[in-house]
């Protein structure tokens, strides 16, 4: 049975930054452009991105570094570190160019957001945006067209597999939209995990086309409304709307593993006051209050070394969002735990009871300024957006920080460090 339906009066557009992490070092190094490039994960570890020229050569996503060395001295394969600072900035610089086209944006990712467009939204626009966005920020970007998010997905994803479509399509103009969706295999739907697909493809349902013809009655005996809501997706009847308010956290992770062994206390106290910080920022981003800190450190389980391993927690009353609260509960949780002469890898802390930053848990016998507290951290936020992270922090998170991760092929943070503008323009 193939379903007939109503065009909305409106549509969805995916906008998905072609190979992101190796487009963002393409744009201060275009020679580049043609040549395979790969980026490593935390510490070096594995790679997590690849240019289409590396993946000609064989490299796999996470295959690890080590074993992928010999191939990248033969082929001359260009390897990074991973460079989140450059990568987030670039993400914000592209996701800001696209707010001025709409404002009912839903950034998903990193590399991809949601938009919702006019009905009469057609590729030709969607080429100009595209243009728009390559000018403003280096970065190109493919866009996909649907009634839905997931056909907009759907139409991103065939232009993967269709290479004579250029970075924009357009499934809801299209004359062959069943033909587009036999095209795509059940396990690439955005929406569907392993275990889903496979009880498709156990029932002979192996393709988008024939999922959307699939039985209400069968798709929501086994997925509920959930599963039917994406069917009737594919059927090109919005049913996830648009998310353009990311909801606040509930928790908060900050946590790295270190690019060597580390063995000592101080080492160790100016990693947790660097993830506390961290944190606190996350939570004023969201205007929101921690009521409690759990600090953790581990050795590496995979070595021959003693193995030791712990997590403590503190309540935080009142609740904060402040640097210096979070600092000085970390550092005591870590005194409670720490065990000298072990080789440890990794630490980090955790926010846990957060709630707004209106309705904070406060203490009778600590009258707080918080009006003086906020504008302390609006003006230190302010200055470390506008001239680099890091401009402004707390002696306690360290100066040298010789225990951070493994970063040997890390390009310069281009846009975000006075000290590493291209060009020689910092000299």
């Amino acid at each position: 049975m193939i379903f007939e339906y109503k065009r909305p009066p409106e549509k969805y557009a995916l906008v998905d930054c072609d190979n992101f992490y190796v487009s963002c070092e393409r744009v201060f190094q275009p020679h580049l452009s043609d040549k395979p490039v790969i980026i490593l994960s935390n510490n070096d570890g594995c790679v997590v991105a690849r240019s289409q020229e590396a993946k000609a050569l064989g490299i796999g996503m996470g295959e690890p570094f080590h074993h992928v060395k010999e191939i990248i001295k033969k082929e001359n394969i260009k390897v990074f570190s991973s460079n989140y600072v450059l990568y987030g900035d670039l993400s914000r610089r592209v996701m800001d160019t696209l707010k001025e086209v709409t404002p009912d944006i839903e950034v998903y990712s990193i590399d991809e957001a949601f938009l919702v467009l006019p009905e009469t939204f057609d590729e030709t626009q969607a080429e100009q945006v595209r243009k728009k966005v390559l000018h403003n920020t280096g970065v190109p970007v493919t866009i996909g067209i649907g009634e839905t998010k997931t056909l907009s997905k759907i139409a991103a994803e065939y232009i993967k597999i269709n290479r004579k479509l250029d970075r924009v399509f357009d499934i809801t103009s299209h004359p062959e939209t069943e033909f587009i969706l036999s095209r795509i295999l059940v396990q690439d739907i955005w929406g569907i995990g392993r275990r889903y697909a496979e009880w498709l493809y156990t029932r002979g349902i192996n393709t988008a086309a024939q999922l959307r013809n699939i039985s209400d009655q069968l798709i929501k005996k086994k997925a509920g409304v959930v599963g039917l809501r994406l069917v009737n997706e594919l059927r090109g009847i919005p049913c996830i709307p648009l998310e353009n308010k990311t909801p606040a956290r509930k928790n908060i992770t900050s946590s790295r593993s270190f690019g060597r062994y580390v063995t000592k206390l101080a080492e160790l106290e100016e990693s947790i006051a660097t993830h506390a910080a961290m944190a606190a920022k996350k939570l004023r981003d969201d205007g929101s209050v921690a009521g409690e800190i759990t600090v953790f450190i581990t050795t590496n389980v995979y070595a021959k070394n003693p193995q030791y391993g712990k997590a403590a927690s503190r309540s935080l009353i009142p609740s904060t969002d402040c640097d210096h609260h979070l600092i000085t509960a970390g550092k005591k949780v870590l005194h409670s735990i720490f065990k000298p002469g072990y080789k440890y890898i990794k630490a980090g802390v955790v926010l846990d009871k957060i709630n707004p930053n209106g309705f904070r848990q406060t203490d009778i016998f600590k009258l707080i300024d918080y009006t003086k507290l906020n504008r302390l951290y609006d003006a230190i936020d302010s200055v470390n957006l506008n001239n680099g992270g890091g401009t402004i922090r707390y002696l306690s998170t360290g100066m040298n920080k010789s225990w951070t991760m493994k970063m040997d092929y890390r390009s310069p943070r281009y846009t975000t460090n006075w000290q590493e503008l291209p060009f020689g323009l910092a000299k």
